[in-house]
């Protein structure tokens, strides 16, 4: 039995990552009709920029988490300005989007490789462990878990109750009438871009703390968030949260059962069998 509390705690705590990328990655798709896999970029930039930042610079570690930030929303926003905004002009379909979003995360990939190189980076960070019935878990575990429910939740808040909000929601329901009633339709893209860059930059920093920073682990990341979206329902936050709960439960049972090999293999998995039989997802609107 506590085997079985233990993979439900790792899970929630994968999951927790996971679902910040997932909400950005919906609310972008809501906003833009983007299936922004480079936002695994902004997620690489993010973590790199705090890793370089405390444990190379030796800043103060709220001045990091700052810096993270800004260098996170700036990557969403110069994609957005210098690639999407070109292609929205020019008239570009789904494929033209799929194959831009595709090479800004290979070139993320590549700056950060050749700033930082192939090596992982550590943060060599210790943490108090606590033991509970012998369920284990970490003070960092339970506080990644404490602010990405915060940072979500405030997110959700943002969406529904604010004037962005609403402006966003009227952009995605139909962007020519909103520009109709005098929302200016570009800038609602632009914050849509910062903000959902905002919460991967959370994401980069809790992945760099938990595990390592990997040059190649922008693409991976990416795919599990685009994965935990799709099993919900693309465009839905609380299908965002579920699917990654979902990726959560899913990878660290098959790690326990199976072997790590088969860890990474979940996603995939997940992702081809929601797209064969349920292309919508859990929460998603047939249109």
């Amino acid at each position: 039995m506590v085997i079985f509390f233990q993979i439900a705690v790792n899970g929630i705590l994968s999951a927790a990552i996971y679902a910040l990328i997932a909400v950005g990655l919906s609310f972008l798709y809501s906003t833009a009709k983007i299936f922004h896999l480079a936002h695994g970029a902004a997620v690489l930039g993010a973590g790199y920029a705090f890793w370089w930042s405390w444990a190379v610079m030796a800043w103060h570690p709220v001045f990091s988490v700052a810096f993270a930030v800004l260098v996170s929303a700036a990557i969403g926003f110069l994609m957005n300005e210098l690639v999407y905004e070109n292609l929205r002009k020019r008239g570009a379909r789904g494929l033209g989007y799929l194959i831009a979003t595709l090479a800004l995360l290979m070139l993320g990939t590549g700056l950060i490789l050749s700033l930082f190189g192939a090596a992982p980076k550590t943060f060599q960070f210790q943490t108090e462990s606590f033991d509970f019935s012998g369920i284990r878990i970490t003070a960092l575990q339970i506080w990644t878990i404490i602010i990405a429910a915060a940072l979500i939740a405030a997110f959700f808040w943002v969406s529904k109750f604010t004037k962005f909000g609403k402006a966003m929601r009227a952009t995605a329901d139909n962007e020519t009438a909103a520009e109709v009633l005098g929302i200016n339709t570009r800038n609602i893209r632009r914050l849509a871009f910062v903000f959902s860059s905002a919460l991967a930059a959370a994401a980069g920093i809790l992945v760099g703390l938990e595990f390592n920073l990997d040059p190649k682990m922008g693409v991976l990341i990416a795919v599990k968030g685009f994965t935990a979206a799709v099993i919900g329902g693309v465009g839905s936050v609380p299908g965002a949260i579920l699917g990654s709960l979902i990726i959560g439960f899913g990878e660290h049972g098959a790690v326990w059962f199976l072997g790590a090999g088969f860890r990474n293999a979940v996603a995939f998995i997940l992702l081809f069998a929601f797209l064969l039989f349920k292309p919508n997802g859990i929460f998603g609107k047939r249109t």
